[in-house]
């Protein structure tokens, strides 16, 4: 048995893995199959996914509040609202937070108001977890399933208590300018309001962390696939719960294609797999693996999920039809593609964005392909931001964190850009900054420790994203330099795409709060490097802006599959993006079965075709859609995305 049913002990699974491995899938069926095992057990299961999927799994509409779920007595859902979470906690700690602030600085009610309302937000996912912990230490329930984000953000989810410990540790310098001046004056100095905000605070984070790394109470289990990114992810991930002491025993192996019937399509998927397959035996050897099957149709609604979680807990799976029983369905809608329209529109950069596993990162190579062939004189980057980046993965050669150009095209060049790296960089530098100009009061007999060390620690806390849109930055001087023609950028997955396109204004209102404070010593040092780079970088911002909001340079292409869960979130997208005034003409809709003549094939094509015919006439008939096929193997190497622009773009 897995070691997350036999641990008496445990109060937090969590579940995570690549976008399109199946990790709601797997926590939601997880959850049922453990409810019906005890029912005398009360479990909750939550998101802190942005993109939340886990009402759309159960089928029903959970939010922000502890929901039961229909059908099974000792269950509840919970999808958490960062930004809600981090708004309650505001409104309820900010007069603290502010008292603290205007006590251990010479910055205004103002300066601190704006400050705190932009920089918070950059905790709100910490908040999230604190709130699990709350929970935990309730006692409401016994175990808690927690279905996390695609991989790369959920290490930074993981990472996120030590930034909240920055914040700690800065208002506590600011308390101690308090605490030290109070002293001074008064000979004796008593704790109030700010200094227990501070030991709450620290006391959270501090049991998080130890909630965290405890091996008899928590354990993450990885979703994986057959699949050399999804695989390539899961070490990654595996690698840093490792440095962070989270444990992790089991991994799940999911959507295992499977022969049926002599079908020629899944033969050919299953020999794609096979050494897959053997690879993961080698590389998670130490590990416990739970393999669980392709499904002939989408996982979904209690029925499907406990089907889901027999498998997964052990009983035998096949399928199988008696000759003749299934009829083949009418013909099938021939593969059509409107994509071939975008290479004739005179863009500058093209987003292709999506929910995790619907391929937006092959069909960001395959687009990059095909533009560098139509346009041979042009000079084209195709570039990811996403902290789990698959480009590399996806062209069958190392891109990393530099320009490299793609073998055997002449014109086509690859980046996987290291975002935390561009903001640890910005941020030492402005630290460097800052020390210099407070030297000076040094060599004056001067030294304002407090400010000096309140400054240093203010730059390094910043709102979430910032990094992807530093990386972002680097792209704009590429563009002022002309370097490139065109840019592609493969994004990151839906919930954390949205909030990376949301980021600009955001950030700009960062950058302007954080130079009215250096402001404030204005006369008593000088800023003039600081200053300038400042600037400088709200000038890179201010450009991202207005080339994502420009029609006739940036064009977004929505990437989906035919299934419920996926089509909800494009339809959140599409929405956003409206809202963005980013323009997005263009839907497609990936990975369709093509006609065979096996029944499994059959069943799955009749699925995805009735959400095809009810997006062309109801959801997305606004757009251009573009019908792609899955292809009998996965998307590695150059051959491969040939195949795949030709089915994007035609011949």
């Amino acid at each position: 048995m897995p070691s997350f049913l036999e641990n008496e002990t445990l109060r937090l699974v969590l579940v995570g893995g690549k976008g399109g491995s199946g990790k709601t899938t797997s926590a939601c069926a997880t959850a049922i199959h453990l409810a019906e095992l005890d029912s005398k057990k009360r479990i909750l299961i939550v998101s802190t996914d942005p993109a939340h999927s886990v009402g759309d799994s159960f089928e029903c509409e959970i939010g922000n509040s502890i929901t039961p779920v229909e059908g099974v007595d000792n269950l509840w859902a919970l999808e958490i609202d960062a930004e809600e979470v981090n708004r309650d906690f505001s409104e309820k700690y900010n007069a603290v937070m502010k008292l603290i602030a205007d006590r251990g600085t010479y910055f205004d009610k103002e300066d601190i108001e704006n400050f705190f309302s932009l920089t918070l937000p950059g905790l709100d996912e910490v908040m999230a977890i604190i709130r699990i912990a709350n929970i935990l230490k309730e006692e409401k329930y016994d175990l808690i399933i927690l279905d996390t984000a695609p991989t790369g953000h959920t290490i930074r989810l993981l990472s996120l208590p030590k930034e909240m410990e920055k914040w700690i540790r800065l208002m506590d310098i600011m308390q101690s300018k308090h605490r030290f001046m109070t002293k001074r004056f008064t000979g004796r100095y008593r704790s109030d309001d700010a200094d227990q905000f501070i030991k709450m605070m620290r006391a959270d984070v501090g049991r998080v962390k130890m909630l965290l790394s405890d091996d008899r109470t928590t354990e993450f289990i990885p979703v994986t696939i057959p699949e050399p990114m999804s695989i390539d992810e899961t070490n990654r991930l595996l690698a840093r719960l490792r440095q962070l002491n989270i444990t992790s025993n089991s991994i799940i192996v999911n959507r295992i294609a499977q022969e049926q019937n002599g079908c020629g399509f899944c033969a050919s998927r299953a020999m794609d797999q096979k050494d897959k397959l053997d690879e993961i035996e080698r590389s998670f050897s130490k590990y416990k693996l739970y393999k669980v099957p392709l499904f002939p149709y989408e996982i979904r609604g209690i029925k499907r999920l406990k089907e889901y979680g027999d498998v997964l807990f052990g009983r035998d799976y096949g399928y199988s039809a008696a000759p003749g029983r299934f009829r083949i369905a009418g013909k099938f809608s021939k593969t059509r593609s409107r994509l071939s329209e975008l290479l004739k529109r005179d863009s500058k950069l093209i987003i292709l964005g999506g929910k995790g596993g619907v391929g937006k990162t092959s069909i960001a190579s395959a687009t990059a392909l095909r533009m560098a062939k139509v346009h041979s004189k042009k000079r084209i980057l195709v570039f990811s931001t996403d902290p789990a980046h698959a480009l590399s993965d996806c062209f069958g050669l190392d891109i990393g964190d530099r320009i490299t150009p793609i073998e055997g095209i002449g014109n086509l060049f690859g980046f996987e850009i290291n975002a935390v790296k561009r903001l640890h960089d910005w941020q030492d530098s402005n630290k460097e900054n800052i020390e210099a100009v407070f030297q000076k009061f040094l060599g004056s007999g001067l030294d304002i420790k407090f400010d000096r060390e309140i400054m240093t620690e203010l730059v390094s806390i910043s709102p979430p994203g910032l990094d992807e849109i530093m990386a972002l930055g680097e792209i704009t001087d590429f563009l002022r330099e002309e370097k490139f023609d065109l840019y592609v950028l493969d994004s990151a997955a839906t919930g954390h795409l949205i909030r990376f396109l949301e980021l600009p204004h955001l950030l700009r209102e960062w950058q302007k709060a954080i130079f009215r404070l250096l402001l404030k010593y204005k006369g008593a040092i000088k800023l003039t490097k600081t200053a300038e780079e400042m600037v400088q970088s709200s000038r890179k911002v201010r450009m991202i802006q207005g080339l994502l909001t420009d029609s006739k340079t940036t064009q977004f292409v929505a990437v989906t599959i035919p299934e419920e869960m996926a089509l909800v979130e494009t339809d959140r997208l599409l929405r956003s993006l409206k809202d963005l005034k980013i323009l997005c003409r263009d839907v497609v809709i990936n990975m369709i079965v093509p006609p065979t003549k096996c029944a499994f094939c059959d069943l799955r094509m009749k699925e995805q075709q009735k959400y095809v015919r009810e997006v062309k006439a109801n959801r997305f008939s606004d757009y251009c859609m573009s019908e792609v096929p899955q292809l009998p193997h996965k998307i590695k190497g150059m051959d491969d995305l040939a195949e795949l622009s030709t089915a994007l773009f035609g011949k």
